[in-house]
């Protein structure tokens, strides 16, 4: 077989471009390596740098606004923590006032019936209202003591202000309240002013009626109303009530007086159950130096 010796013309000058290149190179690293910081190629190295230089000024940015951006980020990140945890810990501080509000609230009320417990000198047992009907033909409260604690059937009840109500029924634990507003109750009362005595009594629309007092006896609003203590029922001189209104004139048998009470009974969530009473209370007469004479009480 026939050998071809020739060579392609672009090869050849391609090896001979390589050359001319190479040798140059030498050159120029030998002539900058012997010229001075001054020399022309020191200064075309200089030249060439400030060119390029924008460029690396470019990136420099480019890469601090990156990590500038992920700073951002991450403190970003950090605040919402923060954020977070501030409204954890709000929240917590809002519950605990809310707490500390009921428990001030709570005292309150303690404070009140002791007040009227001091003031009427009794003995009782402090309940808690657990539960109340809903049946307007029968206001009921449920209160969380009973004959354990010495609540018995036919004990007054008490709120913060005055008469609530009777308990009518107790077992061991708990024992229900029939109140004042209930048609079937029926209180011995009288006018504190006049000493005039009746029977007040509920009714469907939320009503007191004092009725049964006699047409002769001059009937105000603004008298004020307590128990008389017979019959037996309810300890003497308890508050009960205001009356509000009068329908009818002095000497008129079919007058109407109506009496609003002291305690009133929806917001009620502590009463006291009366089991003695070592005072008149506000039926007691005063002497003549005005202050009143205390005996025992009685039913």
């Amino acid at each position: 077989m026939a050998l071809d010796f020739r060579q392609d013309p672009s090869s050849v000058r391609s090896a001979v471009l390589l050359v001319v290149l190479l040798v140059l190179s030498l050159v120029l690293i030998t002539g900058y390596a012997r010229e001075g910081s001054t020399g022309p190629l020191h200064n075309v190295q200089g030249t060439v740098s400030s060119v390029f230089t924008p460029a690396k000024v470019l990136s420099g940015m480019l890469s601090g606004a990156e990590q500038s951006t992920s700073d951002m980020v991450s403190n970003a990140q950090a605040n919402e923590d923060t954020l977070t945890a501030l409204r954890t810990t709000n929240e917590e501080l809002r519950q605990r006032v809310a707490q500390m509000e009921e428990y001030y609230q709570e005292a309150q009320r303690l404070q009140e019936l002791l007040g009227v417990k001091d003031q009427y000198a009794m003995e009782g047992v402090t309940c808690r209202v657990i539960s109340r009907s809903t049946d307007s033909w029968n206001q009921v409260l449920t209160i969380d003591g009973g004959t354990d604690d010495g609540v018995r059937a036919g004990l007054p009840v008490i709120g913060g202000s005055g008469l609530v109500g009777q308990v009518i029924s107790a077992s061991a634990t708990k024992a229900d309240v029939r109140l004042l507003q209930d048609r079937q109750t029926g209180v011995a009362a009288m006018i504190q002013s006049s000493r005039a005595e009746g029977i007040l009594v509920g009714s469907l629309d939320g009503l007191l009626y004092l009725e049964d007092v006699s047409s002769d006896v001059s009937v105000s609003t603004g008298d004020v109303v307590i128990t008389s203590g017979l019959g037996g029922g309810y300890y003497r001189g308890i508050m009960i009530g205001t009356v509000v209104k009068v329908d009818g004139s002095q000497g008129d048998e079919n007058r109407k007086i109506i009496v609003e009470p002291n305690a009133s009974a929806s917001p009620l969530e502590e009463v006291m159950v009366v089991t003695g009473m070592n005072s008149s209370g506000l039926a007691e007469p005063s002497d003549p130096s005005g202050s009143t004479t205390s005996k025992s009480s009685s039913r």
